[in-house]
């Protein structure tokens, strides 16, 4: 890629930053008022951040925290484990159920 390539993407990946927060912020708002008039679309604004800040954590697109961890765990990774032990404390099998849900492994 030659260097005005580079400064074009960057300069893209900038403008796309205004976006996300953007994006963020409608969220933020519709997820309040799903809180109350919508369960069901505040439970998918949940997934959605989920699978958006599993990606920033270098997990793959389509793939939920919970999904992640309960790999990581099979594969008896130290991280996997402990963060499965915290959600199975909160909600009980809800690591196993992400194995197979397909809303949490697209």
């Amino acid at each position: 890629m030659t260097i005005t390539r580079h400064i074009v993407h960057r300069i893209a990946l900038v403008l796309i930053l205004f976006l996300i927060v953007g994006a963020m912020l409608v969220d933020l708002i519709r997820y309040v008022w799903s809180i109350v008039f919508n369960v069901k679309k505040a439970w998918a604004i949940a997934l959605a951040q989920d699978d958006a800040a599993n990606v920033a954590l270098n997990g793959r697109l389509g793939q939920s925290i919970s999904s992640r961890a309960a790999f990581a765990c099979k594969a008896h990774r130290e991280w996997g484990c402990i963060t499965c032990t915290l959600l199975d404390d909160v909600n009980p099998g809800h690591c196993l159920r992400a194995l197979t849900d397909k809303d949490q492994n697209l």
